[in-house]
């Protein structure tokens, strides 16, 4: 396994544009690197500049970046009522972040939206800040993150 520091990687991908933050994993227990960092630029562009780059090598040892996928959020969201609308819920989380999704379950006995829903957001930081306040209120009514 190759131990890096932030530092070292600092100075080599630097090289490819401004870098935001680096954050190298480490193990909770030991506190010793795990192997890999997320390296965050400045500017996209940058990362493109790094995978056309081909191999990286950094204390002579050759490293192997990768572009991030993104990970979404997901919350749950229970204590509807069929009081608060499937727009209204939509918008009032819509202003936490972008929505890729909305999924509201149906009761088909009951001819009517359950209690809970849950919403897809782009960023995963959003469901983070969220979850801070678990107690909500749409049009009056509380419900439950």
């Amino acid at each position: 396994m190759l131990y890096i520091f932030a530092e070292e990687l600092r100075d080599h991908f630097g090289a490819y544009g401004e870098i935001e933050s680096i954050n190298v994993k480490t193990d909770p227990n030991t506190g010793r690197s795990r192997g890999f960092a997320f390296i965050v630029f400045k500017a996209a562009d940058s990362i493109d500049k790094v995978m056309a780059a081909g191999e990286h090598t950094i204390n002579n040892k050759k490293v192997d970046p990768k572009k991030a996928k993104a990970r979404h959020g997901k919350i749950f969201v229970g204590g509807l009522s069929s009081e608060i609308s499937d727009d209204e819920i939509k918008n009032f989380f819509g202003n936490f972040g972008t929505i890729i999704e909305v999924e509201m379950p149906f009761d088909k006995t009951k001819n009517q939206r359950k209690g809970f829903c849950f919403i897809t957001f782009e960023s995963e930081q959003v469901v983070n800040e969220l979850l801070k306040t678990p107690k909500q209120t749409i049009g009056g009514k509380e419900v439950s993150i």
